[in-house]
């Protein structure tokens, strides 16, 4: 027997109400026999689920921070729960996005760097989604490479690098990464001189003839202007997106790029901040001196030494920053103009965060907090979360629990594979949180000339409120440990210190269960349902 919404499915004692509000019903139950009562359907309920491309999780001015403006993810904010210890399972887009999607570590997913094939890709939130009667929508990218062993022999992709794929059980809307064929023609349409409707020209600043002068490139406007951008065409796509379905019941998952690079702002926003009111980064001159052998390595070329680059730089990253609240303020006013609002999650954060001169850093990965921590906005328009509405939560929070908190919002049962933990509890007012996070990364990349074996370019990090613990696969690279207490810029190693040998195997201990939990154990997990 097939269910649609609306649809009240009992099993072994449960109770799942398939896409449409929980209301009052009852369920008859006669021994195993099982009645199931059409309840009224009230409105359907929908999910946005919104990533923006390496934001940093203290770029919010809900969070404290004393220059930046976004004033729409804070309304968001004041209107929901914000996690203030949000963290990443890996770096950098396309591992990070996988564990997302399909709820699971990188230990279990193994899909350890860009363009690295899934495997059983189907076991993700779109295929749950299908399962329940929803066609999640995808406007932006996913970041995914298709298993070359499920394709035609005569497929590209058997023999060629590519994640620009759409994930199993999302339907396309628009694939839309840096740039698309939509977006250029609809700047044709507005005018624009065919020699910019090209990848390399579209994201060049208009930089004078004569040059940048004493400034960075991005220090100049873009070619486009704001309503043109394709931070704009990107939003008024997923605008119309929704209004489109304002009677049925939906799930989106929006991606911006911005604010990863290209660094390039369209007036006003590449000079709505004063670069001199930019905030100090963490770092200190003694980490460009570290004999550690990984460590050493990713400070071969420090970045952003001079203050120009490191001021110019940061204001144009928060430029794009408050450039995509802007246009997500017009979306979330589309919701409300045409009814959705209140019944609507949304769940906003990033695939990693971004180091903007920390450390002498840009970009992401390692395993530093400003690249591996991100911005955590659930909004829950269900009366049950109005307790919590404007309450900023320190607990922790991994990015593998954004997918079943979704599917527990809408009543979808999250599957078994999934490693995961709903926070919908949370924001609800229930007590709850991890009281430790871990992440993992392939560094092989960085360390590939020390290598002699490079399945050993990995590394494992645990962190809790006390110390970070950094254990790396190549035993000629010692562990690292931070006492974050003390130096919560992770700038003072103790793992040789004997004071701290006990934490150092205490975490080393943590990291070991941690792994051994979460090995792939579907066939275990099977072979024990059917005993």
């Amino acid at each position: 027997m097939g269910f649609r919404g609306g649809d009240v499915i009992g099993k072994g004692g449960s109770v799942w109400l398939c896409g449409w509000e929980r209301m009052g019903f009852v369920i008859l139950r006669h021994d195993q026999v099982f009645c199931f009562e059409r309840v009224r359907m009230s409105k359907p309920l929908n999910v946005l689920f919104i990533l923006a491309d390496q934001w940093r999780a203290d770029c919010l001015e809900v969070v404290g921070n004393p220059v930046i403006q976004t004033p729409n993810l804070d309304a968001l904010a004041a209107e929901g729960t914000l996690f203030r210890q949000c963290f990443v399972q890996t770096a950098p887009c396309g591992p990070s996005r996988m564990c997302m999607y399909t709820s699971r570590y990188l230990c279990s997913h193994r899909t350890v760097n860009n363009k690295v094939p899934l495997v059983d890709a189907q076991e993700n939130i779109a295929m749950a989604l299908r399962g329940a009667g929803y066609r999640p929508g995808l406007i932006g990218y996913n970041d995914y490479a298709v298993d070359p062993r499920i394709l035609p022999s005569d497929d590209p992709r058997t023999y060629s690098l590519s994640y620009d794929n759409v994930m199993p059980g999302f339907e396309e809307v628009l694939y839309h990464e840096y740039d698309s064929q939509a977006y250029f023609d609809d700047l044709r349409e507005k005018g624009y001189p065919e020699s910019l409707c090209n990848h390399e020209a579209i994201h060049k600043p208009n930089v004078p003839a004569e040059g940048p002068g004493d400034h960075l490139a991005l220090w100049y406007p873009a070619h486009y202007t704001e309503e043109d951008s394709e931070c704009r065409f990107i939003a008024n796509t997923a605008i119309k997106y929704v209004q489109k379905r304002r009677d049925q019941r939906w799930f989106l998952s929006l991606n911006f790029v911005k604010p990863h690079p290209p660094r390039i702002c369209p007036a006003p926003y590449h000079e709505m901040y004063d670069s001199a009111d930019m905030p100090d980064p963490v770092r200190e001159l003694e980490e460009l001196e570290s004999d550690h052998p990984y460590l050493s390595r990713i400070h071969r070329s420090p970045a952003l030494e001079s203050e120009r680059d490191l001021r110019e730089t940061q204001a144009n990253y928060y430029g794009m920053i408050t450039e995509v609240d802007m246009s997500l303020g017009l979306l979330f006013q589309a919701l409300k103009d045409s009814g959705q609002w209140d019944r609507t999650m949304i769940v906003f954060s990033s695939d990693h965060g971004e180091y903007l001169g920390d450390h002498y850093l840009t970009g992401k990965g390692r395993f530093y907090d400003g690249a591996m921590r991100v911005p955590l906005i659930v909004r829950d328009p269900s009366p049950e979360a109005d307790v919590m509405r404007g309450q900023q939560l320190d607990g922790f929070v991994e990015s593998i629990d954004h997918a079943p908190t979704m599917l527990n919002f809408l009543g979808v049962p999250i599957p078994d594979r999934f490693q995961g933990q709903s926070v919908l509890g949370r924001v609800r007012g229930e007590e709850g949180g991890k009281d430790a996070i871990f992440y993992e990364q392939d560094i092989r990349g960085e360390v590939r000339d020390l290598l002699e074996d490079s399945d050993l370019g990995l590394v494992w990090v645990v962190r809790d409120e006390a110390f970070k613990y950094i254990h790396f696969a190549d035993e000629r690279m010692p562990a690292l440990l931070f006492d974050l207490k003390a130096d919560p810029g992770e700038q003072r190693n103790l793992a040789d210190d004997p004071g701290h040998r006990e934490t150092v195997l205490q975490y080393c201990q943590k990291l070991l269960t941690w792994r051994m939990k979460h090995e792939d154990q579907r066939m275990a997990h099977w072979a024990e349902q059917h005993r």
